[in-house]
């Protein structure tokens, strides 16, 4: 299946945000939700293997957008095709983004792939949020992999990718996490004093440019998030 998603954030009139554009397809619908936030809600079931999810967020100076989903997506392996699904964002950002779906569970057998690349503006806000889970209760774990790239006025900030699960070079026990969350934050408009490396229990939180990004990773998701918000709450120096 072939999906593509595309919003538009503008400032409005008063400084309020509308939304021009806000359009689904294929395995999404695009709900608006509030005054600057959008739902993408599933209309079948997966992915599946095979599938190419496309979303496209564009955020206009002076506007906010939040994106959120309303349920867990579960990756699923196709009976008839080999290639993972994939899940592509792409970010034109100059005002302030929220990224925060809910979490993607890869059950066993299949792979799933997902990338995030922003593009920022001098004055623009990013906060971008991951959360996986490798298998359903009681089965085996599938494969994901994840890249985000973070470039502000065309210079690279941030490139990374992580890859879990059977067959992933680094996927070896005992260091073989079935859980995995990450934040993205970077404001280049505020000015807060740099924050320095803080580490936690399979945990850590590194500085960039205007922020940070921060990594958790164990057995339980829900074990995995807590670690993450306690390394990344206000005053959080160490851990």
């Amino acid at each position: 299946m072939r999906t593509l998603v595309e919003v538009v954030a503008c400032r409005g009139p008063g400084g309020r945000t509308v939304l021009p554009v806000v359009r689904g397809g294929g395995q999404y619908a695009v709900r608006r939700t509030g005054p600057a936030t959008v739902h993408l809600v599933a209309t079948a079931f997966g992915p599946l293997g095979g599938d190419d999810a496309r979303i496209r967020l564009v955020v206009e100076e002076g506007a906010r957008l939040r994106v959120r989903s309303v349920a867990a997506a579960v990756a699923l392996p196709s009976r008839s095709i080999a290639e993972p699904s994939v899940q592509r964002v792409h970010a034109t950002v100059a005002g302030e983004l929220d990224l925060a779906p809910e979490p993607t569970v890869v059950a066993a057998r299949a792979r799933h792939v997902a990338e995030l690349e922003a593009e920022l503006g001098p004055a623009a806000v990013l906060t971008s949020a991951e959360q996986v889970l490798l298998g359903r209760r009681g089965e085996e774990p599938g494969r994901w992999t994840g890249t985000t790239r973070v470039l502000r006025e065309g210079r690279p900030l941030l490139h990374t990718t992580v890859d879990l699960g059977p067959g992933a070079p680094a996927w070896l026990p005992p260091v073989a996490p079935r859980a995995y969350a990450s934040t993205v934050h970077l404001d280049a408009g505020a000015h807060p004093p740099q924050q320095p490396v803080a580490t936690g229990e399979d945990a850590v939180r590194l500085p960039l440019p205007g922020g940070w990004t921060a990594t958790a990773w164990g057995a339980e998701l829900h074990r995995v998030t807590g670690a993450l918000a306690a390394l990344t709450a206000p005053g959080q120096e160490t851990a």
